[in-house]
């Protein structure tokens, strides 16, 4: 039997995702849709929407990935599982592993329909939920095809990454917002533009072409969609890249930087009044590391709020992937002292 998504009666939605015309529309790493069937086949029809670089996708089958594979350009039937136990139900949970590819056309896939012979019934709950916030680290570059130097969807892999290591082992889930580049105050190459405080709002404003943003893009995000018990943010080495070009006098920067920091702790605040707020850095140096101490030092006497700083493991040098970035080692690290941190704190 044939399902549009908005009809089946069990599901989870992962990530900041939008709803145009029956289709679930994913944007971000992490992003899609969690089932649980008794069945002995699921297909699904997902069209991919990009120009040049492809989109990946994770499935996921009793919380063990089983494929991880690009896309075809356009809309297909993918089959998920076939010859199993209808009389045992199968988690199942479909994910865009690839980040929002700034392109000249929309990078998305929509989910529209699952077919099945058998039934879907009620998701598990997981015990925390945790939002993510975070440049080329956090989406998982470098991550994956570990002897590649070119830029290109191949080498991102969020099942790699200390995100999802970390919701693993805290059984949570997640949300994830994170740009190669992109910095909390600028971008690598100095671009102002490229800051994650100005997106955090929206659906996934990262993507701003007509076609992305009919899909809902810049719609103003739902906070209460996805309550959170903790908010991580990992942004920095970006920022720390744009500092030392000539086009920025260092103390104008810093000044700007802290600025934004300030002004970001307070949006995050605002839209998740329940969260423990946690800056992590460090993972590919920490040039930054006291300027982010003092935005939190500075940021908390001004409210009597709590946010913390948590170093996390340098991989430079030391666990080191494709084009510069952490390996699944260094990620495993990281998501190991974050978890660890988590546990602490949440308990």
């Amino acid at each position: 039997m044939q399902y549009k998504v908005a009809d089946i009666p069990h599901k989870k939605i992962w990530g900041r995702c939008s709803s145009v015309a029956d289709e679930l529309i994913l944007f971000w790493t992490g992003s899609g849709i969690e089932l649980n069937v008794r069945a002995g086949h699921l297909y699904a029809d997902i069209e991919a929407v990009y120009d040049v670089l492809e989109i990946w996708i994770d499935v996921f089958i009793d919380d063990q990935r089983i494929m991880h594979f690009p896309l075809l350009k356009g809309k297909h039937r993918y089959q998920l599982m076939n010859g199993f136990d209808s009389t045992h139900a199968a988690s199942i949970r479909v994910v865009r592993s690839t980040q929002s590819m700034a392109e000249s056309c929309a990078s998305v896939v929509k989910i529209s329909s699952f077919e099945t012979d058998g039934e879907f019934v009620p998701v598990k709950e997981r015990k925390f939920s945790l939002e993510f916030i975070g440049d080329s680290i956090t989406s998982g570059e470098g991550s994956f095809a570990l002897s590649r130097e070119e830029w290109m969807p191949t080498v991102f892999d969020h099942v790699s990454s200390y995100t999802y290591m970390t919701a693993k082992i805290l059984d949570a889930d997640y949300n994830i917002i994170s740009q190669s580049g992109w910095g909390l105050f600028a971008s690598w190459e100095g671009s102002c533009e490229c800051s994650m405080q100005k997106i955090y709002p929206y659906v996934c404003a990262a993507q701003n072409c007509e076609e992305s943003k009919a899909l809902g893009c810049m719609e103003k995000w739902d906070f209460t969609d996805f309550e959170t018990d903790a908010v991580i943010i990992n942004l920095g080495t970006n920022d720390s890249s744009a500092m030392k070009l000539d086009i920025w006098d260092e103390d104008e920067f810093l000044e700007q930087f802290t600025t934004t920091g300030n002004i970001f702790l307070g949006d995050i605040r605002k839209n998740n009044p329940g969260a423990k707020i946690i800056w992590a850095y460090g993972m590919l140096g920490n040039d930054m590391e006291d300027v982010i101490r003092q935005i939190i030092d500075t940021y908390n006497k001004e409210t009597g709020d709590n946010v913390t700083y948590l170093r996390l493991p340098d991989c430079s040098d030391i666990h080191v992937g494709a084009r510069l970035h952490p390996d699944p080692e260094g990620h495993r690290l990281a998501a190991k002292v974050l978890s660890d941190y988590l546990k602490e704190i949440l308990a």
